[in-house]
């Protein structure tokens, strides 16, 4: 929560509205239906933590909607990198999410959006319907399945060096 929602409970601000678990659950949902869909396995927990930092990024998920599928994550990546400072941020942005992304994925499996399994680490989504959203979420969640499918494509080691983040 946000100081201005303590000033005013009754409003939520711009920030509380987009850096929420159930948006964030919801993008976790569609990166791991790409994931699924492209190589019919659950998505590795470390690869879901750079979801949001993408998505949530305006610079970002620009070049992610402006990236289509075939292209690939090394495409985007080298887009982004135009300005390398660019791509170096995701790492700190995933990190500064981490707890963002942990109550997401944690409100996904309670709301069984879902599934985690624990042996492999890997995060799989439920086959339901996705929830009537605005036409921008659902653009916002298409591009994150299309970081799913793109994950699926390289092994975990190089989507890690693609966009210069440690896990």
């Amino acid at each position: 929560m946000t100081d201005r929602t303590k000033q005013n409970p009754g409003r939520l601000s711009g920030l509380d509205l987009i850096y929420n678990p159930s948006l964030g659950s919801f993008l976790f949902w569609r990166a791991a239906s790409g994931y699924f869909s492209e190589c019919g396995r659950g998505l590795p927990v470390a690869l879901a933590f750079t979801v949001l930092p993408i998505a949530l990024h305006d610079q970002s998920r620009r070049v992610l909607f402006g990236t289509k599928l075939p292209s690939g994550l090394t495409l985007f990546a080298a887009k982004l990198g135009v300005e390398q400072e660019s791509l170096l941020a995701i790492h700190n942005r995933t990190l500064a999410l981490r707890s963002l992304s942990l109550a997401s994925l944690t409100a996904g499996v309670m709301s069984e959006m879902l599934i985690l399994d624990s042996t492999s680490a890997t995060i799989l989504s439920m086959s339901s319907a996705p929830p009537q959203l605005s036409p921008n979420m659902q653009k916002l969640g298409l591009g994150c399945e299309k970081l799913g499918v793109w994950f699926a494509r390289i092994p975990i080691e190089q989507v890690a060096s693609t966009l210069r983040v440690s896990f």
